[in-house]
């Protein structure tokens, strides 16, 4: 295989910083700052390198049906569907995102505070562009890579916290045959473990 790209993907009211102690705990494994990129843009694509994606959160699903042709996923923390449906009930009702998108608008800083705190990650610095964040809700509440999962052929793992209140392991359950389980950690796998989580990319990259 040639050598691999790894693009990281973060979630809602996330930024690249996320993914910082990761990428230094793939930095100490050997792998190149040139070979990690934070975004969709530079001309990421599967036809000169592999491309293997890591998505945080919201950042899974978006790899999945937003993202380039990838040779293998990780999902941290993430989901293939968000919101609750009648087909897929182990969502978050679509009324708690509502009511972060109505408050959202009224007091950003209130409700990012709030989201972090329960997610275990760090509140990324303001100013915060509320409008911006409440289109991202809007993707969060719609986007749906249940069939883009499914077609998925590549090698693909998926980790999950057993106590994150974001989403939590029925909710991934429901989107991974197989998550993987990590005992006592929260939504925020890339800041509380990251040399775990760049143990199972690697993993994942050397069945690619």
């Amino acid at each position: 295989m040639r050598r691999p790209l790894f693009l990281f993907v973060h979630g809602w009211a996330g930024t690249p910083a996320l993914w910082d102690p990761v990428r230094a705990a793939l930095a100490a494994r050997g792998v190149a700052a040139a070979d990690m990129r934070v975004d969709f843009h530079a001309g990421v694509t599967a036809a000169s390198r592999p491309v293997i994606g890591i998505g945080h959160s919201l950042g899974a699903a978006r790899l999945l049906v937003q993202g380039p042709v990838l040779a293998g996923f990780v999902a941290i923390n993430g989901f293939t569907r968000f919101s609750a449906a009648p087909d897929f009930p182990a969502g978050t009702h679509p009324r708690v995102l509502s009511t972060m998108r109505r408050r959202l608008l009224a007091d950003a800083g209130a409700v990012l505070a709030d989201f972090h705190a329960r997610a275990g990650l760090p509140l990324p610095p303001g100013p915060y562009e509320a409008e911006a964040l409440a289109q991202g809700l809007d993707l969060l509440g719609a986007i749906d890579a249940r069939a883009a999962f499914g077609d998925f052929a590549s090698p693909h793992a998926a980790l999950c916290g057993s106590d994150d209140a974001i989403v939590p392991p029925a909710h991934a359950a429901a989107c991974f045959a197989d998550p993987v389980m990590v005992a006592g950690a929260g939504h925020g796998l890339p800041v509380s473990h990251p040399d775990l989580c760049a143990d199972h990319i690697l993993g994942l990259a050397a069945r690619c």
